[in-house]
Parts: structure tokens; sequence; C-alpha cells
């Protein structure tokens, strides 16, 4: 497994897990700790994740980014 944190840029960590969520049907936790210098979307993809559902991620985000 492991986890990482997505943000992109002008779009809260709330704001981009919903989205990622409502029109994707993918679920991520915000993350927004300015102080801890820590904002964006945690992932955690499963040992189980495949190289497709990473790619729908990606996909996913770069879409989101785009509007």
């Amino acid at each position: 497994c492991a986890i990482a944190n997505v943000a992109i840029e002008g779009i809260p960590p709330a704001e981009l897990s919903r989205r990622l969520l409502a029109d994707f049907r993918l679920w991520t936790v915000p993350i927004d700790r300015p102080a801890a210098g820590v904002q964006g979307a945690r992932i955690t993809p499963h040992v189980f994740t495949t190289k497709a559902e990473l790619d729908q991620l990606v996909a996913a985000l770069n879409r989101i980014a785009a509007s």
C-alpha cells in the first residue's frame, strides 16, 4: 500500500475531495493543515489497486485541474 497527498492550486482540499467523489466516484480524505504544510486530498491505494484504477485517478485530477 501507499499514501500520497495531492492538491490542485486554487481548489481547497474539501472541494477537491468532494468533486472526486461526486464526479468520479473516487473516495479521498481532505487534509487541510496549513500549519503543518499539508493541504490536499489523501490518496491511499491498496495492494489490490490496479494500474487502471490509478490511471482513472490521474485522469480525474487532470480533468478537475483543466476546469
